[in-house]
């Protein structure tokens, strides 16, 4: 067997051992870029998981991506609610471009249409990334479902390696779930939106049904207490003739014409601070003095009532114009104590109990067509405010005889026009002082 000569031998071992240095060094270079890359895709996770918006994430990415890889353009495809893909542009020239099909789309299309990644080195297709040579495409994923892709493009061919769609990938990863938290997040406003919009609408509800005090008591508590007042004023209202006259009408004639009636009394009542209880057939009922205790509930009453008669007599005016049947109404006023309160456990209702709320009801009935009738106790509450007629005692039913009033309007030295419809400066100096009054 032939021997090495040592001189051979020992040149050998050190080309080997320089090999081997170089090799090692070359190895641990790579091995520290791969670190520093690998530690960029952290900082990059890092920040985009402090934002819930989406246009926040997709700005951190276009920033701090160049730190990963290198490309003239980049890209995030991502799914609209209207069904198409849409092309946001994070480096390189702006793209945009809306697909509703993935075969129109290219590379990126066969990407979103398979869920695998795509290493080009040479490109040959078509698509908006047609231009590049090189190319990485990587779906973005997030439960077992393509949210879009992520795409990194460069001119010069044969750019991106293994390594690179690795790192790439990496990116991926944490861009999908950054990107599906933004969607939840969206999600989630979406839905207390519609919350928030239901809420409104049962409030509003509610507070068709009942008053703002009464409707906060009981969505707080699921109850509400019985209060008793010791002075409240109940209006009540009538049309005389109402049956009669309603079979000249067609039945949508028909409550159409009370809708309009009760819609402008509606507007009177909030005018004056009044409580709308019920309508029940041709009848409407309102109360002074509730839920909010105050001393002027008879004085707003009849001023109501004022407003209430004056477009009753209108809307007479233009039905007769028009041939056409009309209403006269009767209005009752009666002031005193009373309990209010809610009952029922399905179908919430407002409503006031007592002796009071009957013999208003008596005024009305025991009116006469166009008039304003009211009792003494309202009278009393009254009459510095309007000019006022006697009826003397009247008989009512289940009550006697009872002395009534009809109210002809505002006393001419508080009113503004000659038939006392508006208060003027000094009325309303008056007025004031009696709620104030109550405040002190």
């Amino acid at each position: 067997m032939t021997s090495i000569p040592a001189s051979i031998a020992s040149r050998l071992e050190q080309q080997d051992y320089q090999q081997l240095l170089l090799l090692s060094r070359r190895l641990l270079a790579e091995a520290q870029a791969l670190s520093c890359r690998i530690a960029a895709v952290n900082e990059i996770a890092i920040a985009i998981n402090r934002s819930l918006k989406l246009d926040e994430i997709l700005r951190v990415v276009a920033k701090q991506a160049k730190w990963l890889l290198d490309f003239e353009h980049c890209s995030v495809c991502l799914h609209n609610r209207k069904g198409s893909w849409r092309i946001v542009t994070l480096f390189g020239s702006t793209v945009e471009i809306n697909f509703s099909e993935m075969t129109d789309m290219g590379v990126v299309g066969t990407s979103l249409r398979t869920g695998q990644a795509r290493l080009i080195h040479h490109n040959s297709t078509s698509g908006f990334l047609s231009q590049y040579s090189s190319q990485i495409i990587i779906p973005l994923e997030s439960e077992n479902r393509v949210l879009g892709t992520i795409n990194f493009a460069t001119s010069a061919p044969k750019t991106y390696t293994q390594e690179d769609l690795r790192i790439g990938y990496l990116l991926a990863v944490q861009l999908s779930a950054a990107i599906r938290n933004a969607e939840r997040f969206e999600e989630l406003n979406r839905l207390y939106l519609q919350l928030e919009e239901e809420k409104h609408k049962t409030d509003k509800l509610l507070l068709n049904i009942l008053p703002i005090d009464i409707a906060s008591e009981l969505k707080q508590t699921g109850a509400v207490k019985p209060v008793h007042y010791e002075s409240a004023s109940v209006l009540f209202t009538d049309f005389k003739n109402f049956t009669e006259l309603s079979e000249q009408l067609t039945p949508q004639e028909l409550v159409d014409e009370l809708d309009y009636c009760f819609s402008c009394f509606d507007q009177f009542i909030e005018a004056h601070n009044l409580e709308k209880l019920k309508t029940i057939g041709d009848s409407y009922m309102c109360v002074g003095g509730i839920p909010t205790s105050n001393k002027t509930h008879a004085i707003d009453a009849v001023l109501a009532a004022i407003n209430i008669r004056t477009f009753m007599e209108w809307r007479k005016k233009e039905k007769a114009l028009l041939n056409q049947p009309y209403w006269d109404i009767r209005i009752g006023i009666h002031s005193g104590p009373l309990l209010a309160g809610v009952i029922g456990h399905k179908k919430f209702a407002y409503d006031v109990w007592g002796d009071t709320v009957n013999t208003a009801s008596r005024m009305e009935s025991s009116g006469i067509p166009g008039g304003i009738n009211i009792s003494q106790a309202t009278f009393e509450l009254i009459k510095d405010f309007f000019s006022i007629e006697s009826r003397g005692k009247i008989s009512a039913k289940n009550k006697g005889a009872i002395d009534m009033y009809l109210v002809k309007g505002i006393k001419d030295n508080l009113a503004l026009d000659p038939i006392g419809l508006l208060p003027n400066q000094e009325f309303n100096k008056l007025y004031f002082a009696i709620q104030s009054d109550k405040n002190s």
